[in-house]
């Protein structure tokens, strides 16, 4: 599991946040989910090549394109291109959901005392697209 470190000064203490991964168990992602992210130069074109290859070449009946958090809007501006550049697809269904990250505070002096968790939601957009 990758955790990602920040120190914080919290009234002179050295305390570290850790943000964590989401709590509640994502499935695993199946061969015709495509789950975008920001790290990508020219997203749309990107991610047009993958759902073109899952539609026409692996012979995918349906694809879901799939953003959480920050990448919800990309995902929605993805699935419009997709939409635009190939005419014989459509959307069949959208689903929005939260998943709930618990991040810790621990003092960086003694690693095993937890001085706070706080629960943030991430949203979520699964797309389903199918071939007409």
């Amino acid at each position: 599991m990758e955790i990602e470190k920040h120190e914080i000064d919290f009234c002179n203490k050295n305390l570290k946040f850790i943000k964590n991964k989401p709590t509640e168990s994502l499935k695993k992602m199946a061969k015709n989910e495509i789950y975008i992210s920001r790290k990508r130069q020219q997203v749309e074109k990107f991610y047009y090549k993958r759902v073109y290859n899952l539609i026409f070449s692996q012979n995918f009946k349906e694809i879901f394109i799939c953003g959480l958090g920050s990448c919800v809007n990309l995902a929605v501006k993805v699935a419009l291109f997709v939409l635009e550049a190939l005419p014989n697809l459509s959307i069949e269904n959208i689903e929005t959901d939260s998943i709930v990250h618990v991040d810790d505070y621990i003092n960086e002096d003694n690693d095993e005392l937890v001085l706070r968790k706080e629960d943030r939601k991430s949203n979520l957009i699964r797309i389903k697209i199918i071939k007409k």
